[in-house]
């Protein structure tokens, strides 16, 4: 896996921009306007950070992961490496980590994808001879792609897009894959942006309560909180 911010210069300046935009809510002197930008994030303004996006390509996960992220829409754009356009021929792939320590099971998978391998170029050979069209040749191989197949994407997220994933995405119960996406998108924002640490965190740690039906038990049910504070009435 692979996360690259392609950006950092414009996030850089994340609060500057921020404050710039929301200086003319109020009127407010512009002479400091990251001061500004850092004080509407912490008030919830959050309406002059929208011209800013955090811009990932993020390689090396498995299909399946990326169809899960791009499922973010609201302040989120994305675009996706083609399985017609690009040659799959020799893919990468990645191994459920619950088989990894069994032999049998590992050797199966391996072999599984060898032999996926071969059939797609198969395909591929078939259609080229056939039609002489790469890209028709690939479109039609594709279909024996597994949902393990490594990718590509970019993904941009606004700062309340970002915040939202965050939420969703770092959350124990997310697959361990897409959190691990998380982890590390995170951990590129902070080294730009530390002050972004304590709004970058799940669910959870925000509300101070659990909105999952079934949740780890770092944090109480919202059921959970309304009884303790009922009984401290």
């Amino acid at each position: 896996m692979n996360i690259e911010l392609l950006n950092s210069k414009e996030v850089e300046k994340l609060f500057e921009n921020w404050g710039k935009v929301a200086a003319v809510c109020y009127d407010t002197n512009t002479s400091k306007p990251e001061n500004i930008g850092k004080h509407c994030m912490n008030s919830g303004h959050t309406s002059g950070s929208r011209g800013t996006y955090f811009i990932f390509k993020i390689s090396g996960v498995p299909r399946s992961v990326i169809d899960q992220i791009v499922r973010h829409e609201t302040g989120v754009f994305k675009n996706v490496q083609s399985f017609r356009y690009v040659n799959k021929h020799n893919f990468s792939y990645e191994i459920p980590s619950e088989i990894e320590n069994n032999e049998k099971l590992l050797y199966k998978y391996i072999e599984h994808m060898n032999n996926t391998m071969i059939l797609y170029s198969e395909i591929q050979d078939y259609i080229n001879e056939k039609t002489g069209n790469k890209e028709r040749a690939n479109e039609q191989a594709r279909y024996v792609l597994p949902m393990s197949t490594h990718s590509s994407f970019v993904i941009g997220f606004d700062i309340e897009a970002l915040i939202h994933f965050m939420h969703k995405r770092l959350c124990t119960r997310t697959e361990d894959i897409t959190r691990q996406v998380a982890i590390a998108i995170k951990k590129e924002v902070l080294n730009i942006l530390p002050e972004l640490n304590d709004k970058l965190v799940p669910h959870c740690k925000d509300l101070l309560w659990c909105p999952e039906n079934k949740g780890c038990g770092l944090y109480p049910s919202k059921k959970e909180l309304k009884e303790r504070l009922q009984s401290t009435i």
